[in-house]
């Protein structure tokens, strides 16, 4: 949990893990980052395995595209972007994307592109 307040911070959101921004509104709490990267470094089973994790009623400012490549049971809930958010994870020198089947997306602001899909 994150009270009102600008935090320089990046979180890697693992298993059970939630985050909480504390203001009355998503843009009282900033964040530099939120990410949830492919469980699988090859690449096989991608954002399969994702699930189980949260965050809502915060702004983020990240330094590149935010990346949520989830599964399932994963709500990215009242959150602003500041800037792209991609809902899968290329890592470098990589072509494609691995796979990702969703999550729960409500009340999410990005001010910039909504990437849903592998790039090619």
């Amino acid at each position: 949990m994150f009270h009102p307040g600008q935090h320089n911070v990046n979180v890697d959101l693992g298993y059970y893990v939630s985050v909480h921004g504390l203001g009355a509104s998503p843009t009282d709490t900033v964040l530099g980052n939120l990410m949830v990267l492919n469980a699988d470094n090859d690449f096989t089973n991608g954002a399969l395995s994702n699930f189980w994790r949260s965050a809502e009623n915060v702004k983020v400012t990240p330094n590149g595209p935010m990346i949520w490549a989830v599964s399932q049971a994963a709500p990215l809930r009242r959150t602003v972007v500041e800037g792209d958010l991609n809902l899968f994870h290329v890592s470098p020198g990589q072509q494609a994307g691995g796979y990702a089947s969703g999550g729960f997306m409500a009340d999410v602001q990005v001010t910039g592109t909504v990437t849903s899909g592998s790039q090619q």
